[in-house]
């Protein structure tokens, strides 16, 4: 007879609405740390090596094009996952717009300004969400 009783069946609803919440924030934290995917973890390899290649003056308007390219790719992927990705990933393509136009104008300043917006979305993102788990070895949080 204790289904037929109002407080009974008001502890029960409780129980399973507090089941439900926990289990529903739980598969939120699993989603949010993930394992980069072998394409995203070479996007990023590549986008390293064009930032050491502007860094180094090689074919900086080029390089700068590529990168905003890769940019693409990136928002792409954040912008399934996370506003604060999303939003630095499109500083990135906007700084590395900005210095090809610079580099191809033979602008110093504007190299170096773009250069720094780059270098920042880049660590505004990794901030958030890359964690160390080993020498050279990274995942999403």
């Amino acid at each position: 007879m204790a289904l037929c009783n109002p407080r009974y069946n008001l502890s029960t609803m409780r129980m399973q609405l507090l089941t439900l919440a926990f289990v529903l924030m739980s598969g939120s934290a699993l989603v949010s740390a993930e394992e980069p995917t072998a394409a995203h973890q070479q996007l990023m390899k590549d986008i390293g090596g064009l930032n050491g290649k502007i860094r180094k003056g090689e074919d900086v308007a080029g390089n700068a094009k590529l990168l905003a390219a890769a940019g693409k790719q990136v928002e792409a992927f954040w912008g399934k996952r996370s506003e604060i990705g999303l939003k630095t990933s499109q500083e990135m393509i906007s700084g590395a717009n900005e210095m090809a136009t610079a580099a191809a104008a033979n602008n110093a300043d504007g190299i170096a300004a773009a250069g720094k917006k780059v270098g920042g979305s880049c660590r505004g993102c990794h901030d958030q969400h890359r964690e160390k788990v080993a020498e050279n070895v990274y995942k999403i949080k």
